[in-house]
């Protein structure tokens, strides 16, 4: 049990364990509405101040990756919605076509059958913009033929059948236009934030520099770097945090993901690698993926979430305490489960 304390996917799981994306409210304790540093107990300003440059620095590179991560999918997108575009307007050329031919059908037997006043009636009805109001006017339809009924009737549907290609491309058009703004507009905030997120780092990064080892020892206690990796059980989670208990002691990177160094959701998309399932990249994102736990219900592989959306992640390890890739300065390690828990996830195989 962990004491104390709560949405689109792409590329995410291998058939050996299907998305299950549900909403989460009120499992756990709420979000804090920023990156909580990572303080040891008893450490000194500086090291507090380096804790509060890590917490900003990862939330910022965890955004900055998820832009990167998203622009894929959303050119993948434009690209989708630009070919159904263009179906779309093949299609219209096609309605028009058999439209075109059923209009001929209908001139074909209105020059034939009719004369002065019920052809003029014909042709001004054939124009309007409502053709199957024709069919109420009973008198007209009493002096056609079953068969030239048929070509009539043939003609209409085709009206209406090009009325309907030609919205349906018009939607998809504008379809095509938003999401190549989308596009667009997720390489600018990719561009953005990576620099925010650069700015971030290289702040924390000289604040490490300037560390005496006093304070950098003092930045990597609170927690263990043996914690036995032969846990028993067969799930998926407890089968990938054995491979990440197998990384305690190798250091932090900003951007890492293994196999010598990692940041936090490096570390659990590396260990779930390693059995053969994909994970998106960013905590924000394998924050969505498996299902909810409440706080009671842990078990030993599951995922603990800080913020929502998630700026870090570990693996439960039992007994309030979880594997986690800290910050710059620091090892993977097994410490103590901090009260900020947002989120609970288990990834599970889908149901039988």
């Amino acid at each position: 049990m962990i004491p104390g304390p709560s949405p689109r996917c792409a590329r995410l799981i291998t058939a050996s364990a299907v998305l299950v994306l549900l909403a989460l409210a009120g499992l756990v304790a709420p979000a804090a509405a920023s990156a909580d540093p990572i303080v040891p107990p008893g450490a000194s300003d500086v090291v507090r101040r380096l804790a509060d440059a890590n917490a900003r620095a990862e939330a910022a590179n965890e955004q900055a990756m998820g832009a990167k991560e998203q622009l894929p999918v959303k050119k993948a997108e434009a690209a989708r919605t630009t070919t159904a575009a263009a179906d779309a307007r093949a299609a219209v050329g096609a309605a028009h076509a058999r439209l075109d031919k059923a209009y001929t059908a209908v001139d074909q037997f209105t020059r034939s059958t009719f004369q002065g006043g019920d052809l003029n009636q014909l042709g001004a009805l054939l124009s309007s913009p409502s053709p199957q109001s024709y069919l109420d006017k009973v008198s007209l339809l009493d002096t056609v033929s079953q068969s030239d009924r048929a070509a009539l009737q043939s003609y209409l549907d085709a009206s209406s059948a090009a009325d309907a290609a030609q919205r349906d491309a018009d939607a998809r058009a504008l379809d095509a236009n938003r999401a190549a703004d989308d596009a667009q507009q997720a390489v600018t905030d990719a561009a953005r934030t990576k620099a925010d997120a650069d700015k971030d780092v290289a702040a924390a990064n000289a604040a490490l520099a300037r560390l005496s080892s006093s304070d950098r020892a003092q930045l990597r206690s609170g927690g263990i770097t043996n914690f036995p990796a032969n846990i028993a059980g067969n799930t998926l989670g407890i089968a990938a945090l054995r491979a990440a208990l197998t990384r305690q002691g190798l250091p932090y990177v900003w951007g890492a993901t293994g196999p010598s160094t990692f940041d936090c959701s490096g570390l659990v998309q590396w260990a779930f690698r390693q059995i053969g399932i994909g994970m998106p990249r960013v905590a924000a994102a394998q924050q969505q993926v498996g299902q909810p736990v409440t706080a009671d219900q842990a078990q030993p592989g599951d995922l603990v979430f800080f913020g929502d959306p998630a700026y870090h992640v570990g693996f439960y390890v039992g007994g309030g305490q979880f594997l986690e890739a800290p910050q710059s300065g620091d090892v993977v390690k097994v410490a103590p489960l901090r009260g900020n828990v947002s989120s609970i996830r288990r990834i599970a195989p889908p149901p039988a």
